[in-house]
């Protein structure tokens, strides 16, 4: 179901891409998670259908779609293969601000190549800073300041700790500051391609889930030119662009990803649960399970009818902060766990025993809890917009 009214537009775009990830991304699903193997396949049955590019404004030559329709696209992928859905978002918010605000150098390019299929990119994010932190606890908002140099800005053994899709992204768009620029708040974007500079992945991906995802630490070295500096030519500075520009996707695409989850374990649970078993019984005869299914109806539909009003009020220019963002982003990473958990009970041995792929998607689903802005983090940051003065 879904309460919240869809545009004839976005409804078809829904549709399509549920038959993209019924023919090409579910039946690859549980092998890439078995053998944590890249899903470049499923990506490649995305960008053939346009969607790399989904978010290029049409001014550029692209779809130029909304924060919905995205949400809608990414839950459905998630549905069949959440490694893919993952990186699939984070190559979604990682060309995002270069895509709207390119320089005519960047639109050349980076933009028209990506209009063309041939820009996958990823975000490094997080850096250990010696002893402060590690690669899986990075100190917040702590990034190193690219020196000037001939030619550009410097990366000197820049060691970012978290990249998904390290190694087979084709750009890079890297959280970092810059000598001469802001000093606090977001950091800045600097984009640049995988030939560009040295870079090197550090260990191999071995997760609880998301095991496509290939996210391990990466070093980079190399200059980067001043000119693939994301919002160079901007007027007005006083906001980051990350917050303006990348922020929304990011958050928002986090919470498609995982009520992808849920939606994905409960609508396969619909049908398993239905099948009879040789005494003429069903698993969902039994009282105490229809009453699971029930709760996970209304936790996962709240769940969507937020995240969805909350990319409505995105797309319409009416948020004033990233408050709904968030609240919509923990929603769905805590309805994709709480739904995941009670169909592993409901299922009982066939579930552990992986017989069936709800063990998958519980696995995947913890992922929103620690990820993406970890719910503890979130949380922080509702309860500081709420309670400014505390």
């Amino acid at each position: 179901m879904n309460y919240f009214p869809l545009s004839d537009d976005q409804q078809e775009w829904k549709e399509r891409t549920t038959e993209i990830a019924e023919r090409e991304v579910g039946p690859r699903a549980a092998g890439y998670d078995e053998r944590r193997e890249f899903p470049q396949e499923s990506l490649n049955a995305l960008r053939d259908a346009g969607l790399w590019s989904m978010r290029v404004p049409k001014e550029y030559g692209g779809p130029g779609l909304d924060l919905v329709t995205t949400c809608l696209i990414v839950e459905e992928i998630s549905k069949k293969c959440p490694s893919t859905a993952m990186c699939f978002k984070m190559h979604l918010e990682a060309v995002e601000a270069v895509s709207h605000i390119p320089t005519q150098y960047q639109l050349e390019r980076y933009v028209q190549p990506l209009l063309k299929g041939q820009v996958f990119a990823a975000a490094p994010g997080g850096e250990p800073h010696g002893s402060s932190g590690d690669d899986w606890t990075p100190v917040p908002q702590t990034v190193t300041t690219l020196p000037r140099v001939e030619g550009g800005f410097h990366l000197d053994h820049i060691r970012k700790s978290y990249v998904t899709s390290a190694g087979h992204a084709t750009h890079y768009i890297m959280f970092c500051r810059v000598e001469g620029g802001r000093t606090e708040g977001p950091p800045e974007l600097l984009i640049f391609k995988n030939d560009e500079v040295e870079w090197e992945t550090i260990g191999e991906w071995n997760g609880l889930g998301m095991r496509g995802n290939c996210s391990v630490p990466m070093i980079f070295n190399g200059v980067v030119p001043e000119e693939n500096l994301v919002g160079i030519e901007l007027e007005d500075k006083s906001v980051p662009v990350m917050t303006k520009y990348m922020s929304p996707c990011l958050i928002l695409t986090y919470g498609a990803a995982y009520l992808g989850i849920a939606s994905g374990a409960f609508e396969f649970a619909c049908i398993e649960g239905d099948k009879r078993y040789p005494s003429g019984a069903r698993r969902l005869d039994n009282p105490i399970n229809q009453r699971r299914m029930a709760e996970m109806s209304a936790q996962i539909e709240a769940a969507r009818a937020l995240l969805h009003t909350a990319a409505a009020m995105e797309d319409a220019g009416r948020t004033t902060s990233v408050l709904p963002l968030l609240q919509a982003k923990v929603l769905c990473s805590e309805a994709a766990v709480r739904v995941t958990t009670d169909l592993m009970t409901m299922f009982g041995g066939t579930a552990f025993a992986a017989r069936l792929p709800l063990e998958r998607y519980f696995r995947d689903a913890r992922a929103g809890l620690v990820m993406g802005q970890a719910n503890d983090v979130a949380y922080n940051t509702i309860g500081t917009l709420l309670f400014p003065g505390n």
